[in-house]
Parts: structure tokens; C-alpha cells; sequence
């Protein structure tokens, strides 16, 4: 059965949840913890913590009893922000902005909202994890020189300088060095003070790789000049369907035929640019992420699998031990 909630249905519901006891909540100097279990819809965990005066940090646990459609249609702020999918998957569409995206493990995205109406699809059963950092960038950006504001993202410098607020959505990859960032915030071993510049320090550390991977797609976008710029295009728009598709990605012809190569052109592209085949760079991939997963601790081992496209747990267990040297089930209890 699929639930449907407007923003102001599910207000109801969180005030009705409420004064049934079924919210607790408590605040203690810079952090709010959150717990509810909503009836018959989701049980959930919030955690917010206010770092700076311009920088929060939001962690977010869900899982659905059944699948839910959310329709946000009163948004009243803009916000900016960085949120890192750490599991679970949710499609998204921001209205005007973006057809339906997913949002999965993996990946991360930076967006200014702008009051934009957004329809989620949240799938039951699945345990949802998100970390979302929140910036004000006029306060967070003030020290910055011109020079420096130069090196941030048009629609953060646009922000910064004029006060032009304007939408904006881009996915990312997690890299290697967030995902330990992530870890890292995840499993924060202080407590008071020290924790909140523990944090900050992490969080300051994720908006840098995040503005270094800026730097590194900007770079690459210049480096191939006129007539090549759009098959190198094409062949990294090959590599976003197949990891956007961890568990159903399309054969060779089906995403040459997506992104409009043929096949030869695909295969030889995709080496030249990425040093391997497109299915063994995907295959790697999907062994990345479970090792990260693992190591983050949050999913059990057939989740796990399941989550990065292996339908087979022993096959997964197989492939794990031949790049890492140990089955899933020991790197989980080592880590």
C-alpha cells in the first residue's frame, strides 16, 4: 500500500504523533536528537547539530512501513546544502528543475531549493541514511577574498556576492575520502566541545573535496577542445547511467544507443578514459562501495550486496575475497 502526504498532512501527522508520546526529543547545547515511531508510516531518527553560525550537520535514519509519495508544496526558505546518500534510495523530482533523479548510495548532491515544490517516492522496508551538511553562504563566505570566491561554485559566488539566489541541483560521487569523512562523523568518539569541533572539522573537510571535485570537473570540461568535447561528453554520461543502474545497468548496446555512440566508439572511449572496460570498471565500483558500506557498519551483509547490484550473495563473497583478500562477513566484524 503507498501513502500520500503533502507537506502540511504530514505536519498533522508529526503533531498528532506528538501529543501521543510517539516523538521524543531532546536538546543539549549544540545538538537536537529526535526519535519517532509514526504509526503504521516510518520508524526515524534526526540528528542536528548547529557547528557555526552558518554550518549545520543533519543525520537522517528512516525506514518505511510502506512505500510513501511526499509531496513538499509549501517550502518557505532557501536553503544550501550537501547531502551524501550513505543507503537506501529515493526518487526525486524537483518541479521545474530536475525530472525524477535517483538518489542512492554512492552519491551525493549540492542544491539551493529555492522554495521549488519536490515529489519524493520512498520505498518500504528499505533502511534509509543520509548525512546533509547545511550552509549560509553570504556568513560562511564573508572572510573569502575575490580571488578565493573565484575557486567556489558559480551559484554559491552568485549568492556570496549579490545576494542572487537561484536553483540549483548537481549530483556527485562519494570518493574514497569522503566516504572516510563520513565514516568518521558516523563513529565521532567525543563528547561537548570537542565533539563539535570534531565535527566542524569534518564537515569543513566534506565542503573541500566537494569544491575539489568542482575544481576537477571544471578542468576536465577544458581540457578537450572543439570537436572532441562531446564524444568525451558522451562517455561519462556512460559512466553516470551505469552507476546511477547499479542493479539493473544497461548492456553495451543499450547504453551506446543511450548516449548516442556506437558500440566500438563506447568500448574504446570508455578505456581510453577511465583505463578499463566499461562492465569491469562498474564491477569495481560495485566492490568499492560495498567495502565502504561495510566498513560504515550501518547494513547487514546481504544488504549490502543487494544494495550494489549482486543478486548472488556467494558470488559477492566470492569477488570480495579476490580483490580484498577476505570474505564480506570478516571485513564487517574487522572493521
Amino acid at each position: 500500500m503507498t501513502k500520500i502526504f503533502t507537506t502540511t498532512d504530514w505536519d498533522e501527522l508529526w503533531q498528532e504523533s506528538e501529543e501521543n508520546s510517539k516523538v521524543s526529543s531532546q536538546s543539549k547545547g549544540f545538538e537536537t536528537i529526535e526519535s519517532a515511531k509514526i504509526p503504521d508510516v516510518c520508524n526515524l531518527y534526526d540528528y542536528w547539530a548547529v557547528l557555526r553560525n552558518s554550518l549545520s550537520l543533519y543525520i537522517h535514519q528512516e525506514e518505511l512501513i510502506d512505500d510513501l509519495v511526499l509531496i513538499r508544496d509549501n517550502l518557505d526558505d532557501s536553503r544550501f546544502g550537501l547531502s551524501f546518500f550513505i543507503s537506501g534510495k529515493v526518487k526525486m523530482e524537483r518541479h521545474g528543475l530536475t525530472d525524477e533523479t535517483d538518489e542512492s548510495v554512492g552519491k551525493y548532491y549540492s542544491e539551493c531549493n529555492c522554495d521549488l515544490k519536490e515529489t519524493e517516492w520512498w520505498k518500504a522496508g528499505e533502511k534509509y541514511l543520509r548525512i546533509y551538511l547545511e550552509i549560509e553562504p553570504q556568513e560562511f563566505f564573508q572572510s573569502f577574498g575575490e580571488e578565493e570566491l573565484e575557486q567556489i561554485p558559480i551559484y554559491l559566488r552568485q549568492a556570496v556576492i549579490d545576494g542572487k539566489v537561484q536553483p540549483y541541483y548537481q549530483q556527485g560521487e562519494i570518493t574514497q575520502q569522503m566516504w572516510t569523512v563520513l565514516s568518521k562523523i558516523l563513529q565521532c568518539p567525543y563528547q561537548g566541545l570537542m565533539k563539535r569541533m570534531y565535527l566542524e572539522s569534518q564537515a569543513m573537510e566534506l565542503i573541500t573535496l566537494h569544491f575539489q571535485q568542482f575544481q576537477e570537473q571544471d578542468i576536465h570540461y577544458h581540457s578537450f577542445p572543439g570537436k572532441n568535447l562531446s564524444d568525451v561528453d558522451r562517455i561519462y554520461q556512460a559512466k553516470e547511467i551505469l552507476l546511477r543502474n547499479l542493479e539493473n545497468p544497461p548492456s553495451l548496446i543499450e547504453l551506446a544507443r543511450e548516449v548516442g555512440l556506437n558500440e566500438f566508439k563506447l568500448k574504446r572511449g570508455f578505456r581510453q578514459v577511465f583505463g578499463t572496460p566499461a562492465f569491469k570498471y562498474l564491477h569495481d565500483y560495485r566492490l568499492e562501495k560495498a567495502r565502504q558500506l561495510l566498513a560504515l557498519g550501518e547494513m547487514k551483509v546481504e544488504e549490502v550486496a543487494s544494495s550494489v547490484g549482486f543478486d548472488s550473495r556467494s558470488y559477492f563473497a566470492l569477488a570480495f575475497r579476490k580483490k580484498f583478500g577476505l570474505n564480506p562477513k570478516q571485513y564487517f566484524q574487522n572493521c
